[in-house]
């Protein structure tokens, strides 16, 4: 899903007008000698020097912003993208780039986060090595990954993890609200969005029982995508009966000018107790589901992984965190939160978060080298395909190594733009022999990706660059060939209820269809 601020749109007119007035005053001019002109500088009222100066001014911000975009030195489909939008949208342009054109968190929080958070990780590996978690893989190939997954994510690979797999959200449900009735100490969920009615009232009335019992609920959900939630009578009942809720990464209009307020918080955890764990792409909702924009899409297809092990210590860390740049709570005794780690499998567990900061492209780097380190076989689920050109290439550049590379995506998305931009990346894929499939059920919203028959991913991302470079996303790097295999049977049965795109007669659709597509795919950077 993505991230929407209904108020842009009534800040940027309001914003706007008196540039846009300004503009039209400032070329109503007589005819003179049968020649239309602009006034005369001698006959220049007021508002007409006014209206010189915002158009100059407007002129020199354009300027300065072209530079500042050079001078970034960020990727050059982004450059181009906006250096494109500030040369034909004189007026809009620069109101856009101000907004959304720079990763911005906010230095209030960022100075907070940095405060609360930076003994966060040292402590927490420290009881992991000394309780012997940690994993050395024995595959050269996978311990690559693994190292570049602890530089880049923080915390390392961890073993002796359970794992149970689920695409039913009534299911998922049932156990999550299961889990929170049981709870003896915390309930700790994160999510981009919560239904308040159907069934997510019945994990709301989990979280008061559990609360009137003394439990600690805390609930954090995106300002954003949760917003419905946030302002409802259902979320005043939660806190009136002492559930924490609090809505991440707020909008507002004095936040727009010092923080981006596209950057969301996309990810899906809950934490029970410090022992069981959900993550993946489902958000708080169940089957009835339907997105505003386009409710005949649906219902959503998602994947969420139940973990009990070390592993479940990882996702508490990343919610901690959140929680920590959100809240001015501190807490006292940090231990309560970590008991004492169990072992109940054999599956390896990797959890890499990413989001704005030092290292805003953690999951999509991790993924790159998985997909070059690929030997036999790359199978990729997502609703949302918009890559970067280095993401595509390496794609092609596993199949014609002869890497069986497979895209499984939905047939029909709730974002028509995002929907068109996607479209206009199958013909080099295609050609190169990457496998595209279309699944005409539903939206399948589940992130998943299988390599080798031996690693597996499940996670909040999808395979675009607001999820890269964006978005607060986390993803499972399982390594772990029973757990691989069962995500490669679901992964199957996608495949069968799909149907396979074929190269010759893609490159024969409409001029029309193609045009618009490649036309999409020049905002794709700014997706």
């Amino acid at each position: 899903m993505r991230a929407i601020c209904p108020a842009i749109a009534c800040h940027a007119r309001a914003s706007l007008r008196p540039l846009v007035n300004a503009r039209k005053s400032l070329f109503e001019a007589p005819l003179t000698s049968g020649v239309f002109r602009p006034a005369t500088l001698h006959a220049m009222t007021l508002p007409g020097w006014i209206g010189i100066a915002l158009v100059t001014l407007e002129a020199i911000v354009r300027a300065a912003l072209v530079v500042r975009i050079v001078m970034r030195g960020i990727k050059p489909s982004v450059s181009l993208s906006w250096i494109i939008i500030l040369f034909f949208f004189p007026l809009i342009g620069p109101f856009l780039y101000l907004l959304l054109g720079e990763n911005r968190l906010g230095h209030r929080r960022a100075l907070r986060f940095e405060r609360k958070t930076k003994n966060f990780n040292e402590d927490i590996e420290t009881r992991w090595r000394k309780k012997n978690l940690e994993w050395n893989a024995d595959d050269e190939c996978y311990a690559v990954l693994a190292k570049l997954g602890t530089a880049l994510g923080g915390m390392p690979p961890l073993k002796g993890n359970s794992l149970d797999l689920m695409d039913d959200a009534n299911l998922v449900l049932d156990r999550l609200k299961a889990d929170i009735d049981n709870a003896k100490h915390h309930c700790h969920l994160l999510y981009y969005i919560w239904m308040p009615e159907g069934r997510g009232k019945e994990i709301g009335d989990a979280l008061i029982a559990a609360a009137k019992r003394g439990v600690q609920c805390r609930v954090l959900v995106d300002w954003v995508g949760a917003k419905s939630f946030v302002s409802c009578a259902e979320c005043a009942r939660m806190r009136a009966a002492g559930v924490q809720v609090v809505g991440a990464l707020p909008v507002g209009f004095l936040r727009m000018l010092f923080a981006r307020v596209d950057l969301r918080n996309h990810r899906k955890i809950s934490v029970i107790d410090g022992t069981i764990a959900y993550c993946g792409s489902q958000n708080l909702t169940d089957k009835t589901y339907r997105n505003r924009r386009r409710r005949k899409v649906g219902p959503w297809i998602d994947t969420t992984v139940r973990i009990t092990g070390p592993a479940v210590q990882a996702l508490q860390t990343v919610f901690l965190r959140d929680w920590a740049a959100e809240t001015d709570e501190n807490f006292k005794d940090g231990e309560v939160f970590y008991p004492a780690p169990q072992k109940t499998g054999t599956s390896i567990v990797h959890v890499v978060p990413s989001g704005p900061g030092p290292q805003p492209d953690s999951i999509r780097q991790a993924i790159l080298s998985a997909v070059f380190g690929a030997r036999e076989e790359i199978v990729m689920v997502t609703p949302y395909f918009v890559p970067d050109e280095t993401m595509k290439t390496a794609l092609m550049n596993a199949s014609l190594r002869g890497v069986v590379v497979t895209l499984i995506l939905p047939d029909t998305l709730d974002a028509r733009l995002v929907e068109a931009a996607s479209r206009a990346q199958f013909q080099d894929l295609l050609d190169s022999g990457v496998k595209i499939a279309l699944h005409p059920e539903g939206l399948l919203h589940a992130k998943t990706a299988t390599v080798d028959r031996k690693l597996a991913m499940v996670g909040s991302a999808n395979l675009d660059m607001r999820s890269f470079w964006l978005n607060f996303e986390i993803t499972l790097f399982v390594y772990d060939g029973e757990f691989t295999d069962e995500l490669r049977r679901q992964q199957r049965q996608y495949l069968k209820e799909s149907f396979e795109l074929d190269a010759a007669r893609w490159r024969k659709r409409p001029f029309i269809s193609r045009f618009v597509d490649n036309v999409a795919q020049l905002a794709g950077p700014l997706l």
